[in-house]
């Protein structure tokens, strides 16, 4: 079985989304090859394409980018860079394709990231119904703390961020996966903030500190039952990639290597 042919059985998996122009694109070296083993993470960092290396994998299947941007099919404005020529070269050389499924994953029905990092934090019970792509989760209620240590356990987490009185009690949890400016203004989202006004915790992929955040902290100044649980969005989001062992075995045969890499968490701490 050719990498090609696994991509297309994956894009064939997925809903139709049309012919409007999407981020999830192969690159590397030549996906017209036999694949020899497959390794899924988040996303195809350094550590990972080694990975694969060792275990003798030459595709790579991930959910976010390769090069630093939403498309790695546009990367003119890295060449000479000496980080993206090496870790090119890095693929090519070995033989080795990535595949990016980000906007036919997020498309699948049910999402195929949020469902499955609600599956990893057992919450699926707990989701409102009728809610778009980010999910609104109703709880039984609890501390903030105690969910933070939840969270933190759920994503195989040694440390993580949060926002908020540990003692407050919460129940409603929403989740946004950008706080960020937008291509229009330097200002985050202002309906984002005033949309998290009905929950008791947000869990945000990423955060700009003077937007949402800084409302949090307030709240929870003000003695209000409001707190944020920060893992990370690669952190929360590997979950939907963890659980894609699952589906892509029948795409791919029994026979074929399918090894689940975590990235781990981006950052160290002192």
């Amino acid at each position: 079985m050719t990498i090609q042919s696994i991509i297309d059985g994956i894009l064939a998996y997925h809903p139709d989304i049309g012919d409007r122009r999407t981020c999830d694109v192969a690159i590397g070296a030549d996906p017209n090859v036999e694949c020899t083993g497959i390794l899924v993470s988040i996303a195809p960092t350094v550590e990972i394409i080694r990975k694969a290396i060792e275990i003798g994998a030459n595709f790579i299947f991930v959910h976010e980018p390769t090069f630093y941007s939403g498309y790695d099919d546009e990367c003119e404005w890295l060449e000479g860079n000496d980080v993206y020529e090496e870790k090119l070269a890095l693929l090519k050389d070995n033989g080795i394709v990535v595949f990016r499924d980000h906007d036919h994953i997020h498309a699948h029905k049910p999402d195929g990231i949020f469902h499955y990092m609600l599956k990893q934090l057992g919450w699926l019970e707990y989701v409102v119904p009728g809610q778009g792509r980010a999910p609104e989760i109703k709880l039984p209620e609890t501390t903030l703390g105690e969910l933070v240590k939840h969270v933190k356990e759920a994503m195989g987490l040694d440390t993580i961020r949060y926002i908020g009185n540990p003692d407050a009690k919460v129940s409603t949890v929403g989740f946004c996966g950008h706080l960020l400016p937008n291509e229009n203004t330097n200002w985050s989202n202002n309906a984002q903030v005033a949309a998290s006004w009905k929950y008791d915790v947000v869990i945000p992929g990423e955060i700009v500190e003077w937007t949402l955040p800084l409302y949090v902290r307030d709240a929870a100044m003000l003695g209000k039952a409001k707190g944020m649980i920060i893992p990370g969005h690669f952190i929360q989001e590997e979950a939907g990639m963890r659980w894609a062992v699952e589906w892509l075995r029948p795409i791919v045969g029994d026979d074929l290597p399918i090894t689940f890499v975590s990235a781990g968490d981006m950052f160290s701490y002192m």
